[in-house]
């Protein structure tokens, strides 16, 4: 950089320190210089928690600086959502956001932030196929017979959930509208407690992420009769799709997801640095393969092919709760 005096100042050329590129150079070169905080708004050992301790270790290593999950659970994600909608925009707080980002605004009059204004899309982590798993006295082992069962017996069986607002709900939720059927939807607080209440025999079929019952399918203590996603998971091999188990529920796909936000203003060349490095982390192998043996599909992108992506995920919920009559409360 090239600098002369003119009437006894010091003028640096062309002020570079001073243009709003030069600025933007700086802080990229100086993130992250203390912890960065990725709040998981759901509890501990969920698939949000897990992904986000994954991607959290290898940043860490990435940046020489360490990269801290909090869980700050409540209310189908509003509560730890709204924690980061209120953050400093510096890019040392941000989201494991999930699929309630999309679908909340289907199920609440009034949230505390809207994900348009007060957020900045980061990146697509990882996609997150379910299963629909039976208690084993249930004499059901095929899509076809479980949808058969309910047709003969409406209002009879008991569906365990994790919550309204999570991926098991929408599963569920998006089962019973395309299947016509008819059964008693028991929310639980968590994943855990539905997993407990299934095995139990409170209830009969929960609809969950297959990462937290495989333990429990390969004991024989559940039975898995599909998987949600388009595809089969390298998890459940033989276990077929809904959409291949029924051809009447050929169109049927779900999986859960999650993803990056920061609080709407951080920086764009902050922005562009998280999502760099974070596609190098969900491309690192060993990454690749931690996330897969939690039964995610780490994904990866650009912001802007995040931000497309989200805005699809909301009008899909918001049509899917059009279908299945429900009311935002």
């Amino acid at each position: 950089m090239r600098a002369k005096y003119i009437g006894g100042t010091l003028i640096v050329g062309v002020m570079l320190l001073f243009s709003a590129g030069g600025i933007a150079r700086a802080a990229e070169r100086s993130y992250p210089v203390r912890p960065v905080r990725i709040v998981a708004p759901f509890p501990p050992g969920g698939s949000a928690d897990l992904l986000a301790r994954v991607l959290a270790d290898r940043l860490t290593r990435l940046w020489g600086q360490q990269v801290i999950v909090e869980n700050r659970s409540g209310a189908g994600g509003v509560i730890g959502t709204s924690i980061v909608a209120k953050a400093e925009p510096d890019g040392y707080t941000v989201l494991m956001a999930a699929l309630g980002q999309a679908a909340n605004p289907t199920l609440y009059k009034k949230l505390p932030y809207d994900t348009a204004r007060d957020f900045a899309p980061i990146v697509l982590v990882a996609e997150v196929p379910l299963d629909i798993v039976l208690n084993p006295k249930l004499n059901v082992n095929s899509v076809k017979e479980l949808v058969a069962y309910v047709r003969a017996n409406p209002g009879q069986l008991n569906v365990a959930g994790a919550g309204v607002g999570s991926s098991a709900y929408w599963a569920t939720e998006l089962f019973r509208a395309m299947a016509k059927v008819k059964w008693n939807a028991v929310e639980y607080r968590g994943g855990g407690p539905a997993l407990a209440a299934l095995l139990a025999g409170e209830c009969q079929v929960m609809f969950n992420p297959v990462s937290s019952n495989i333990s429990m399918v390969k004991s024989g203590r559940l039975k898995a009769i599909a998987v949600t996603g388009a595809k089969r998971t390298s998890l459940l091999p033989d276990t077929p799709t809904i959409a291949e188990a029924d051809p009447e529920l050929s169109d049927y796909r779900f999986v859960a997801w999650y993803g990056l936000l920061a609080p709407a203003g951080v920086p764009q060349s902050i922005l562009a640095m998280i999502n760099r490095d974070s596609n190098v982390a969900l491309n690192d192998p060993a990454t690749r393969k931690a996330m897969i043996m939690r039964g995610a599909e780490p994904a990866g992108g650009s912001a802007e092919e995040f931000s497309q992506f989200l805005r699809r995920e909301t009008k899909r919920y918001a049509e899917l709760a059009e279908k299945a009559g429900l009311e935002p409360q």
